[in-house]
């Protein structure tokens, strides 16, 4: 923490959000200005036509989506199709991270491109680091830092403060995707906590659950491996408590260090998945609707869940038919060839023949390695709808990821 040494307001910012997602724009602004960039965009878009949503500050958001799309396949910074059909066969893992333009290619190669002369340069933009939160599968989500060739490029206390500031980002980011369904403009904080399909636990700064949402009460009754003893959150191990303590504790302010966020794994022999576990500080006005006082929000997420997986996504993802992709998503759900079959309307010998075809596109060779592989793309079902959002709009409120 010793890069955020002085920035501590930064941080109250990124919590704030992650409860509020309203206040990106603020957020993009101050982040933005802290390394020395003259406008920033929170983007998340399909990486094949570059199809999503964009909120932008110190540019037009709309202006800024067109653009995008109109240059997709042109675009230098980032990886061909080609290579992105390879990864998910290879089964890459996304780690949070973050790469500049020079990164991609050389800034004087990068200059003689028409992406570089008819997109950025217009829009007074030479350089760019982009801090990317998640990319699942072909959906990236993150934030793009721009600046003009006068201000030169980026320095290394400005990696260092974007290094630092990472895993807060993407906390904040995390939290707002599993709120954005739920709450709406004004909505009130126990409205949405209780219409939430995600565990929430709304705790005081000493730790003690002061309120629990329906998914959270049964996620308690059930075998999940979280507990609630003596008013307080625990796991099924010491080891586990004592991790999810820490983090609350952090939270909460009970340590010398400026209040922090953290994620977690909770595993349970009971379950073939753990619960996936994100803490975050709330601050007073934010948690007024509950208790007064600042308090620690705990989002717990049943990765046991159902999920669906939408059929465009494996067309994208796979060059598959309408009709393949009905079928691979029919057999995806736990149905056998016949009963797709009957579901589809379909004979067994279609649904079959289908499946030959889903199988040399996928590169896979059983329905078990296949049900693997779309496995892997579960988490691309969370993408902005296509529709650019105006920054009037971006300013009332954004919904930073709505189901498709």
């Amino acid at each position: 923490m010793g890069v955020m040494a002085g920035h501590d307001e930064v941080l109250d910012l990124v919590y704030e959000t992650s409860v509020d997602p309203s206040l990106w724009p603020r957020l993009l602004e101050r982040f933005s200005s802290l390394i020395g960039g003259h406008s920033a965009a929170l983007r998340s878009y399909e990486l094949f036509h570059e199809t999503g949503a964009v909120m932008a500050v110190g540019l037009d958001s709309a202006e800024l989506d067109g653009q995008f799309r109109r240059f997709a396949d042109r675009n230098p910074l980032k990886s061909t199709p080609e290579q992105l059909r390879q990864k998910l066969r290879d089964g890459f893992r996304y780690v949070p991270g973050m790469k500049r333009d020079i990164e991609w290619l050389p800034k004087a190669e990068f200059e003689r491109t028409e992406y570089y002369n008819d997109l950025y340069r217009p829009l007074d933009i030479h350089s760019d680091i982009s801090i990317g939160f998640a990319s699942n599968q072909a959906v990236w989500t993150g934030v793009d830092v721009y600046r003009s060739k006068s201000q030169g490029a980026f320095s290394d206390e400005d990696i260092a403060l974007c290094e630092a500031l990472l895993p807060h980002l993407v906390r904040a980011w995390t939290l707002s995707r599993k709120f954005a369904a739920t709450r709406g403009v004004g909505q009130a904080l126990a409205d949405f906590v209780d219409a939430s399909p995600h565990g929430l636990f709304i705790l005081d700064d000493a730790g003690l659950v002061r309120h629990v949402n329906g998914t959270g009460r049964r996620l308690l009754a059930g075998t999940s491996g979280l507990r609630l003893t003596a008013g307080r959150l625990g796991a099924n191990t010491p080891e586990a408590t004592r991790r999810l303590q820490g983090l609350i504790d952090r939270a909460g302010g009970r340590h010398a260090a400026p209040r922090t966020g953290g994620s977690l794994a909770l595993t349970s022999p009971d379950r073939l998945r753990p619960l996936s576990v994100t803490v975050a500080p709330m601050g007073a006005e934010q948690a007024s609707p509950l208790f007064d006082g600042p308090a620690v929000l705990v989002c717990v997420t049943d990765l046991e869940a159902s999920v669906s997986l939408p059929e465009q996504r494996l067309r994208d993802l796979f060059d598959l038919t309408p009709a393949e992709s009905r079928v691979a998503v029919a057999l995806f759900e736990g149905l056998d060839p016949k009963l797709a079959a009957d579901k589809l309307a379909i004979s067994v010998w279609t649904v079959r023949r289908h499946l030959a075809e889903i199988f040399a596109k996928t590169q896979t060779n059983s329905q078990v390695e296949l049900a693997r592989l779309m496995m892997r793309t579960i988490d691309a079902n969370y993408a902005l709808s296509a529709t650019s959002v105006s920054d009037r709009a971006s300013r009332e409120s954004w919904s930073i990821l709505s189901s498709r």
